[in-house]
């Protein structure tokens, strides 16, 4: 068998992840109260500044991140996506 190729994912999922971010979602979001981490690829186009901004004034205990990548952060930026993540994590089990 020569020159083959594929896809990595079903068609139907990518559709029906597109389906899901339309609508209102804040009530998800801010029913919750814990601590929340939102990293956010300053290059990418999926989350708008403005609407994280949006989402951490709505959510109290919200610790952003922007990183210098676009939104697919954790493979683009590894390093900076663990930091954020371990500072995160620090800073949630630091006492007091």
């Amino acid at each position: 068998m020569r020159g083959t190729w594929g896809l990595h994912f079903h068609l139907q999922d990518v559709y029906d992840s597109e389906d899901q971010v339309h609508g209102d979602h804040w009530a998800g979001w801010t029913g919750f109260t814990c601590l929340a981490l939102l990293v956010r690829g300053a290059k990418g186009g999926v989350l708008p500044a403005e609407q994280a901004a949006q989402m951490v004034t709505r959510r109290p205990g919200t610790r952003p991140v922007e990183l210098e990548t676009d939104y697919f952060v954790y493979a683009n930026d590894p390093v900076g996506f663990a930091a954020a993540v371990r500072g995160f994590l620090a800073a949630a089990s630091a006492p007091g």
